[in-house]
């Protein structure tokens, strides 16, 4: 017989080690998976398939996780969910804030609509994002990405793949990038950006870079973090001198 709980008021809903908390009521399912709650103004739960809907203040909580929404939609046995309305959640050091938040599984979710996720710092801000736990991995879907170093410097391109494991985001299309920490912009047809230690940008294709005047243009730049830039191919570099008394602009091209 399948079981519905309903309440209009606030109320805890507790799956862990076999048991239902539901208010002052408990109930025993020998089968719930561990560590998942959820509470909200209103909540439907079907005991026997784990499918449940929360509507008003919801929160739920698994393996570690918190998602904040106004609506939800879950499956506690399997572990997939549906959140929307100004959704805020942490999940595996994470900080995601966004309109829809799926789970696709316990491993792999995606935030839409202006998403925002917050990793050791940096911001990764896209439509949509998706992540892959297991691979520590985030992809863009969209018209937009927008990836901010802990400094402040922004990545904007038309979709950023983050492998956040090893540190490395590839951008994708009309590539920019804007320091105002180095006084530098940049632009390209597409990067790779490492954050780890190395801290370097390669700008590929139509290559362009700018900083405090001077500019230096190829079919390849690598931008270090001790402000050295690297060309290949088509070199073009234009220098303003600090000194007065040198010539006004200097430039030179390479084959």
């Amino acid at each position: 017989m399948v079981k519905q709980v309903k309440s209009k008021r606030r109320f805890f809903c507790c799956l862990a080690a076999g048991l239902l908390a539901v208010s002052f009521a408990a109930t025993a399912l020998a089968d719930a998976p561990e560590k998942f709650s959820v509470r909200a103004d209103e909540i439907d739960y079907d005991l026997q398939s784990g499918e449940g809907t929360a509507r008003g203040n919801v929160v739920l909580q698994q393996d570690g996780g918190q998602a904040k929404a106004k609506f939800a939609n879950f499956n506690s046995k399997e572990k997939k969910g549906f959140l929307s309305g100004e959704v805020v959640a942490n999940k595996d050091g994470m900080e995601i804030s966004c309109q829809q938040f799926i789970a696709h599984n316990e491993n792999d979710f995606s935030a839409v609509g202006d998403a925002v996720f917050v990793r050791e710092g940096r911001t990764l801000n896209a439509e949509k994002v998706n992540y892959f736990k297991l691979r520590e991995f985030a992809e863009t879907e969209g018209t937009w990405a927008k990836l901010t170093d802990t400094d402040g410097s922004t990545l904007n391109a038309v979709k950023i793949d983050y492998d956040m494991a090893k540190g490395v985001a590839n951008a994708y299309g009309g590539v920019k990038i804007n320091s105002d920490a180095r006084d530098l912009t940049a632009s390209s047809d597409s990067a790779v950006y490492y954050t780890d230690q190395k801290g370097y940008v390669e700008l590929i294709g139509n290559a362009t870079a700018t900083q405090n005047g001077n500019t230096v243009s190829g079919d390849r730049l690598r931008l270090t973090n001790q402000n050295v830039a690297i060309a290949d191919g088509n070199i073009k570099v234009r220098y303003v001198p600090e000194n007065k008394d040198e010539p006004a602009e200097a430039e030179k091209a390479s084959a």
